[in-house]
């Protein structure tokens, strides 16, 4: 665990500055709703309609149930390794920022009108996504519970799990892509408050956990590069040979962008928390 609270307190800054530059881009900037409306629109039309309760069944993995046990399970997890801070502050983190994010939705709405196959669809209070920040916010404190030689395993798993929530999110067109930016940052900042907060008091304990250096096969890189590959050779395979596939999100710029946008910010926290928590 670090044990420099002032520099995961910057972090925590940093990452709530992305979370109002996101908000930003999609609301204030010229052509970013357009931009924004685009890019969901690339990502529906990308799975025929056959598809659509499988994609379901993905967001609902941060339905409050879900959340709720997963929560749970976090906070067994760190007493089992004895960690009690730690058991104690992983709620504060999952409490704080999806209370923030109810919070900030109806503070923040705006109403956004997009035309979809000539249904006008309103997405007023949408932003940021909730269940966004419920799959992230548990995907970090796993990365922040498990031992330090797992927590690159933890990583990946936990930007999957992620990244798929946020993916599904926008293919159903219940979400912006903005909304799901934002909903990654809001946990994220919340995770690196509530990390600061337990390397300061956990720095007053006389007990210090020993520092491991994970092994190589479950290096960052490693593992990452291995995702990557798999998750890459199985979008290949489900695009040219589904039936029912088609290629519209890939003619759609703005849907590529976002959908590497997604995937690559839901990589870099929990890999970035990960890398954090080992100095």
């Amino acid at each position: 665990m670090s044990r420099r609270p002032l520099f995961l307190l910057s972090l925590a800054l940093a990452s709530a500055g992305a979370a109002v530059a996101v908000w930003l881009a999609a609301f204030v900037v010229p052509g970013g709703r357009a931009l924004d409306a685009g890019a969901m629109q690339g990502f529906k039309g990308a799975a025929p309609p056959r598809l659509e309760p499988s994609i379901h069944g993905v967001a609902v993995l941060a339905n409050p149930t879900p959340f709720v046990v997963g929560g749970v399970l976090l906070v067994a997890l760190a007493l089992l390794r004895r960690r009690p801070l730690m058991a104690a502050v992983v709620p504060a983190i999952l409490l704080g920022a999806n209370v923030t994010t109810q919070v900030l939705k109806p503070a923040l709405a705006d109403p956004r009108a997009i035309d979809m196959g000539g249904v006008a669809s309103i997405y007023a209070g949408s932003w940021p996504s909730g269940h966004s920040t419920a799959s992230m916010s548990l995907a970090l404190c796993f990365v922040l519970v498990v031992g330090p030689r797992l927590r690159p395993l933890a990583a990946v798993l936990g930007a999957g799990y992620a990244i798929a929530v946020g993916y599904a999110l926008v293919a159903l067109g219940a979400h912006l892509p903005s909304d799901v930016l934002g909903g990654y940052l809001v946990a994220a900042t919340f995770t690196l408050l509530g990390a600061g907060a337990l390397a300061a008091l956990e720095a007053r304990s006389p007990v210090r956990a020993a520092r491991t250096r994970p092994p190589a096969v479950l290096s960052l890189p490693a593992l990452s590069a291995a995702v990557a590959a798999l998750v890459a050779c199985a979008g290949a395979v489900v695009i040219v040979h589904a039936p029912g596939m088609t290629l519209s999100a890939l003619e759609h710029p703005t849907a590529i962008a976002a959908g590497a946008g997604i995937a690559t910010l839901g990589l870099m926290l929990t890999a970035g928390l990960a890398v954090v928590l080992r100095r």
